[in-house]
């Protein structure tokens, strides 16, 4: 930074009121109390739940040794996990919806085989573990009490195993290096899908043009979705990606590098705003403001400028879609307030157990709620179709995971030495912050291989807040 603004009145001032602030905040008993990480590992190793766990791998590696099975899967690939999770988390957004499930299961068993055939390989610890597990078992139960169990039980089954998956990937990154990789190629990847995106905004006839209001936004011609079938769909997807090349741009070395990523965050940028998805533009927005705030505390003015200066520097297509947010002239936005409305009085009577999880079940009990007799295959709220789905214990269960999710990110970031590696606890947390902001305006895990996405993201942040007990290579 050039000495002239260092020595200036205005940045001292601005230094000084940040560093007060950051002093209070640190000092906060609430705050303490929040980065305070507990004895939870103590109480799950002495839990009768781990005991019965252990027992039960200690059985499977009896029979694998002496079945010979340690020998036989000996350097195959069939032992390597990771690169089950490299290929499900990279070529998700290219794979059908099964194509995912295949490999998340190929990960799956590469996991079990290696905890049953290494005796020095242990399964890796943290407090969000059991949310995750609690969370699979309401949906497992909520699914036996759905108004319809068959109709629940294929999107039941998909739910869990995608959320699972979540410990394959905490425990095949066993390396530093693997993580970089894999955050790399996973952030990397949205390059080519925007690309894609690209070619469709250049030949729109070749491709559907719906999810517009023609009568209102006559200037948009066409929303692009890429591979993944829907604009928000795709937005939500880059929202996932965008932090970690941001991070990378902070933490590379040399004007290469650097415009290297800068070139790769602009092109997934560029992909985002021809989604025309307002959740999601505001949702990428208030993730940088996240990152900026997090990255340094004085960068709050920076913001404030910037959302000034916003409206002075957009194209007027993008004004123009942003103003019409909340206006009921719009369609979009008057068709999800009346299946909110519909939604929230359907909820009156089920918000127990829930209808159960799926569109079927969904279905078979909306259109008696239904406002101004307005159908909808989800309610487009994620906090609100998870009570749809698993009523109040899958609603408490869920914020009881996005609030362990940023307590084991503040605590990394507390705890982490490398400044390289809080930049990427930043970016995770930027990214779980701009997707949770637009999952208030659409049902982000009803597109199967972005909520898959969403818990393999969930496991980054994990094992970056916890990166210095990864191994050196």
């Amino acid at each position: 930074m050039p000495d002239i603004i260092k020595n200036s009145i205005f940045y001292n001032l601005l230094a000084a009121i940040g560093g007060w602030f950051s002093e209070q905040f640190n000092d906060s008993c609430l705050i303490g109390r929040f980065l305070r990480e507990g004895g939870f590992k103590v109480f799950s190793d002495s839990s009768i739940f781990t005991k019965i766990f252990n027992g039960i791998v200690s059985l499977f590696r009896k029979i694998f040794s002496a079945l010979h099975l340690d020998r036989l899967f000996e350097g195959s690939i069939f032992k390597m996990p990771f690169l089950w999770c490299f290929l499900a988390m990279v070529f998700a957004p290219v794979l059908p919806t099964m194509g995912v499930v295949a490999l998340a299961l190929a990960g799956f068993l590469a996991l079990a085989i290696r905890l049953f055939t290494e005796k020095s390989f242990k399964l890796r610890y943290s407090p969000l573990n059991k949310y995750i597990l609690i969370y699979a078992l309401v949906y497992f139960v909520a699914t036996l009490t759905s108004v319809t169990v068959k109709g629940s039980l294929f999107g039941a089954v998909l739910f869990i195993v995608f959320a699972l998956f979540y410990f394959v990937v905490i425990n095949a990154v066993q390396t530093k290096t693997q993580l970089k990789v894999l955050t790399l190629c996973f952030m990397g990847f949205a390059v080519l899908v925007s690309f894609y995106g690209f070619y469709q905004y250049m030949n729109p006839s070749k491709f559907s043009g719906s999810w517009i209001d023609t009568e209102m936004f006559s200037d948009i011609g066409f929303r692009v979705y890429a591979t993944l079938g829907n604009p928000n769909v795709l937005g939500e997807y880059l929202l996932l990606t965008i932090p970690f090349g941001v991070s990378f741009f902070f933490t590379s070395k040399g004007i290469l590098k650097k415009g290297f990523f800068f070139i790769v965050c602009a092109i997934q940028m560029l992909c985002l705003i021809l989604t025309y998805s307002r959740g999601c533009w505001l949702g990428i927005m208030f993730a940088a403001m996240v990152f900026l705030i997090l990255l340094d505390r004085r960068c709050i003015l920076l913001v404030i400028v910037g959302l000034i200066l916003l409206p002075f520097v957009l194209p007027q297509t993008i004004i123009n879609r942003f103003m019409s947010i909340g206006n009921m002239s719009d369609s979009s936005t008057s068709y999800r307030f009346y299946i909110y409305m519909g939604t929230l009085s359907m909820l009156k009577d089920y918000w127990m157990c829930g209808v159960g999880p799926g569109t079927n079940a969904f279905n078979m009990v909306y259109p008696s709620y239904a406002y101004d007799s307005i159908t909808a295959p989800h309610s487009h709220n994620l906090y609100l179709q998870t009570m749809c789905d698993t009523g109040i214990c899958g609603v408490i269960v869920f914020l009881g995971i996005i609030y362990r999710l940023y307590k084991t990110c503040a605590i990394g970031l507390k705890k982490t030495k490398d400044k390289k590696d809080k930049i990427f606890i930043m970016g995770a947390i930027a990214a779980l912050s701009g997707f949770f902001l637009q999952s208030f305006t659409d049902y982000t895990f009803y597109n199967y291989r972005v909520m898959f996405m969403f818990w393999c993201v969930a496991a980054l942040s994990v094992l970056y807040s916890d990166i210095d007990t990864l191994k050196e290579d």
